[in-house]
């Protein structure tokens, strides 16, 4: 049963306790006792009723992100879209969250809205074309992540004056803050921030304490964090990274809070 649990905690980062247990078809004691002695390990640790990694790994493909914690991220996107202002200009980053987020900005008008994500730049075309004004931000594309990147990007991403960045990173680690597992998002998050008046960084609570290996994190941090009305164990892990930040939740609805896709 280890190498399942193992498995499942490098997959999804963090996972509870009482979802694993449903889905190993064991108690919530037998998993504690199978993780006892990794308590101290590079592998994964206890916080709460919630198992979370220890070690850096890449996210899930964006299909299943998609699908995984929605909820959650419908929470966080509806919430964030409401601070936005009719003719505010944004530069958004690629990610799930992110493109959940566009979907609850239907009722505003006159938006600039530039990103170096082809699959947002796509969602927004055929949905609110008529509504905003939209930029793809180009630039190299590789099979590592969704966004595009290099110097092309950097340099349009300077050009760019915007009041709002909409950030979400990989995790938010203890040690790093704000943090993405590779080095081209992390160079092109830390340009976004620098070309905003503020930064809106939409985080769901499994990111929380989660390590990843590069660093976005501003000496100013972020101006808005918003996540969901869940997770305040993990939450006080890394709220000393948002001292200067306005905290909101979004409220889930009908959910236990606990929506994974699996696939195997």
């Amino acid at each position: 049963m280890i190498v399942r649990i193992i498995e499942m905690v490098r997959r999804y980062r963090t996972i509870s306790l009482p979802l694993l247990a449903n889905v190993l078809d064991c108690s919530i004691d037998d998993i504690l006792c199978s993780v006892a002695h990794l308590e101290d390990s590079s592998i994964l640790r206890v916080r709460g009723n919630v198992l979370v990694s220890q070690e850096a790994t890449a996210e899930s493909d964006i299909s299943v992100r998609m699908h995984s914690r929605f909820a959650e991220k419908n929470a966080i996107g509806k919430l964030a879209a409401s601070l936005i202002q009719d003719g505010d200009r944004l530069l958004i980053e690629s990610g799930s969250t992110p493109a959940i987020f566009i979907n609850h900005l239907k009722e505003k008008r006159d938006l600039f809205i530039a990103t170096p994500s082809p699959r947002i730049a796509e969602s927004l075309v055929r949905h609110h074309s008529g509504l905003f004004s939209i930029e793809l931000i180009g630039g190299k594309l590789g099979t590592h992540t969704t966004a595009l990147f290099g110097e092309e990007t950097l340099a349009r991403i300077r050009d760019l004056a915007v009041d709002w960045t909409i950030m979400s990173p990989t995790s938010l680690c203890i040690e790093k803050g704000a943090s993405y597992f590779h080095e081209v998002d992390a160079q092109t998050s830390l340009m976004m921030q620098q070309s905003a008046r503020k930064t809106m960084m939409l985080c769901d609570s499994s990111k929380f304490g989660v390590p990843s290996r590069f660093s976005a994190q501003t000496e100013r941090g972020v101006d808005v964090f918003v996540t969901e009305n869940h997770g305040e164990a993990g939450f006080s892990e890394i709220e000393h990274h948002l001292k200067s930040a306005r905290v909101f939740r979004g409220v889930l609805e009908d959910t236990d809070g606990d929506e994974f896709t699996f696939f195997e």
